[in-house]
């Protein structure tokens, strides 16, 4: 028995193959007609791209009853597999002649392997998310960071008052300090490594064996801390990977719009005999 997540990719994927062999059978019939079939499959391109970029404009405005999320993002991915298949029909997968068709072509191109890479990323990132501790907004963890960063300051400020030892207020400023403050090993959480916070683990773990039980409690609140801003980091890396796959995809999906609507006037300023 399927699940029925593979049960909806095998229907969009059916979909989707059966919209491109209707758009192609389509094609070859105004070709037989004896027009000009790129004229037909350009104007389908273009309007395929513009379906697509309605999908960024329905995320801004997430408070209408505009349908569920998911079923958009689907949609969107789905539909541009198709537009895949059109552009490869309508310019081919060779490298064009002349500056502008080039130049549409490799944003085309450009555009279409960073949707695929983003589909990739819409996947797999909230499945990582879940191994967060407590999910935070992106817009929140610059916060908690801090706060995390102030109350281990405390801790081992603490420490010297009540104890009158230096030993984790030194270890706090030689190893804590600078990895409380800011990020830290953002490709190494995108790789599920955790080779920055080992080391910093392995610290806490040796001085253990130079304080006392009081100590060892103080070393614990710390390592709380130590490991929820490891997690804060983890959520930071993902989430700001998700953020800067938009800022590549979506100024290319404008900067192609913008190449195909020169392309489309100057295609009609010197064509000549019907479309």
């Amino acid at each position: 028995m399927l699940r029925a997540s593979t049960q909806r990719r095998i229907g969009y994927s059916i979909g989707a193959l059966a919209a491109f062999a209707v758009l192609a059978w389509m094609q070859t019939g105004y070709a037989q007609a004896l027009r000009r079939p790129e004229f037909f499959d350009g104007w389908l391109l273009l309007g395929g791209v513009l379906f697509l970029t309605v999908f960024n404009i329905r995320k801004k405005l997430s408070m209408l009853p505009l349908g569920n999320a998911r079923v958009w993002m689907r949609i969107h991915i789905y539909t541009g597999y198709v537009v895949f298949g059109i552009f490869a029909l309508h310019a081919g997968l060779t490298l064009p002649k002349g500056a502008l068709d080039t130049g549409l072509w490799i944003v085309f191109l450009f555009t279409a392997l960073s949707g695929i890479a983003g589909a990739y990323l819409s996947k797999t990132v909230p499945l990582r998310l879940r191994e967060a501790r407590e999910p935070v907004l992106l817009e929140r963890i610059g916060y908690f960071r801090r706060q995390l960063a102030l109350e281990t300051a405390e801790i081992a400020a603490r420490s010297i008052e009540e104890r009158g030892s230096l030993t984790i207020s030194t270890f706090y400023a030689d190893t804590l300090h600078d990895f409380m403050r800011r990020p830290r090993n953002l490709l190494g959480h995108l790789r599920r490594s955790n080779h920055g916070l080992a080391p910093i683990l392995a610290g806490l773990d040796a001085l253990e064996r130079y304080v006392d039980d009081g100590g060892r409690e103080t070393l614990g609140e710390i390592r709380e801390r130590v490991m929820a801003k490891h997690d804060l980091d983890f959520q930071y890396a993902n989430l700001m990977l998700l953020r800067l796959w938009l800022f590549v995809h979506v100024p290319a999906t404008y900067g192609l719009l913008v190449l195909a609507a020169v392309h489309v006037s100057v295609v009609y300023a010197f064509s000549s005999g019907t479309p």
